[in-house]
């Protein structure tokens, strides 16, 4: 039978390459690595030739029946080089980071430990005291792009609010020293409340790692207070899928088959020529277009726009070898082993339709039956998508969210403090 994506079957992602390629192309897209980041190479214009200098004939020479005398007429002066018009210095195209993010109303950077880091923020259109800043955070190989069409909902209803790309990913820094972990986003994320959002708490809003991330968020024993509330689309169980080594969920011979899988995997990925050849096919447009297109229900929300946001962040240098860290890094600690940590109210909002952390199989049961129906204060709203609800209908999420947010403030006083 066809398997999910988060289990290992990768039938639905239909990449378009030779049998023969199937085999490792598809453990490279393991955990949502379908829809990491691609680009194109881009073309430098060659600038026009000089103009060829124009000079005037000799004079000429008169000649007489008598002798061959030079004409008295003087010679003209000659002329200076016609030299081309000065072009001004060619403007390079902004980079991801400089890139407006859709949907929002600003587009800044942060700079972050000494990395750069892409912020997209759209202010409350009343501002209003009552209202907690929201701060959305995206999955792996995607942006703040993808929450396009939440910037102007949330805000709409008083919240301030606030898109993140995490180091690494979207327009962040490439940065090929760091050491990629779900920790490493957790300390982002808590950080930027500190220091950016200034607020005493924040709501996170997250889909798929940006869901686990805030997970760990609202466990940090530290800085718990800052996570009024939770909203998780879609979470996912580690940064990859490796965390089925280590997990309670997966069986012994589970577990061995796995392992070996993941032997492979990070022998091809740490073999420069072979993973580079992966990545160049992987993220061509036409692959990441039709990847897409079996992730969302919506086919129409897969545009031009969508599809740019995550190509374009590859163009860096350092893009594959960020790839490569996050897909065989330290998948993090599994959700369940840490939800008793987590007090504050909690929305869970899924796609039904999704092939990568799907509602029946693997972690999908523990959120949807087990989570709701032994923690307080956690509610589930299931709408028609996949695996990023928010950007595939739009409309039934941004309802489900703002119903939920309208009765936060009432069940934020009675947090878990058993």
């Amino acid at each position: 039978r066809q398997l999910p994506v988060s289990q290992g079957g990768m039938a639905g992602l239909g990449l378009k390459c030779k049998p023969s390629v199937v085999g490792l192309y598809l453990f490279v897209l393991v955990h949502e690595a379908s829809c990491f980041m691609s680009g194109g190479m881009r073309a430098t214009p060659v600038r026009g030739l000089q103009t060829p200098l124009i000079n005037k004939p000799a004079p000429q020479l008169r000649t007489s029946s008598v002798n061959l005398r030079m004409s008295s007429m003087a010679p003209p002066p000659i002329e200076p080089p016609i030299e081309p018009p000065i072009e001004p210095p060619r403007k390079e195209e902004s980079s991801m980071l400089e890139t407006p993010c859709l949907g929002a109303a600003e587009t800044t950077t942060w700079s972050w430990n000494g990395y750069d880091i892409r912020v997209a923020q759209t202010p409350p259109a009343v501002p209003s005291n009552s209202k907690p800043p929201i701060v959305m955070i995206h999955g792996f190989g995607s942006s703040c792009d993808t929450w396009r069409n939440q910037y102007d909902a949330f805000a709409s209803a008083g919240h301030h609010v606030y898109g993140i790309d995490l180091l690494g990913l979207g327009g962040s820094e490439k940065a090929a020293d760091a050491d990629y972990s779900i920790m490493l986003w957790k300390n982002q994320v808590l950080d930027f409340v500190q220091q950016v959002v200034k607020s005493e708490s924040v709501i996170l809003v997250g889909n798929s790692i940006g869901s686990l991330v805030s997970v760990n968020c609202a466990a940090d024993e530290e800085r718990k207070h800052l996570v009024d509330g939770l909203v998780l689309m879609n979470c996912a169980a580690g940064m990859n899928s490796k965390f089925v080594l280590y997990d309670k969920r997966t069986s012994p011979v589970g577990k061995a088959i796995s392992s070996v899988v993941f032997g492979v995997l990070e022998f091809v990925l740490n073999t420069k020529p072979i993973a580079e050849f992966f990545f160049n096919n992987l993220r061509g447009e036409d692959n990441i277009q039709q990847v897409l297109q079996n992730v969302y229900v919506n086919k129409e929300a897969v545009d031009a726009d969508l599809v740019r946001s995550i190509c374009k962040p590859a163009d860096d240098p350092s893009a594959l070898a960020v790839f490569v860290k996050i897909v065989v890094g330290d998948p993090g600690t599994t959700p369940d082993t840490i939800m008793d940590q987590v007090k504050a109210p909690m929305l869970l909002v899924w796609g039904d339709q999704d092939i990568v952390t799907p509602l029946k199989v693997g972690y999908g049961p523990y959120f949807a039956k087990e989570l709701v129906e032994t923690r307080p204060l956690t509610e589930l709203v299931v709408v028609s998508g996949g695996h990023c609800p928010h950007d595939d209908c739009p409309e039934d999420v941004n309802a489900g969210v703002l119903n939920w947010l309208s009765r936060l403030p009432a069940a934020v006083p009675a947090r878990l403090n058993q």
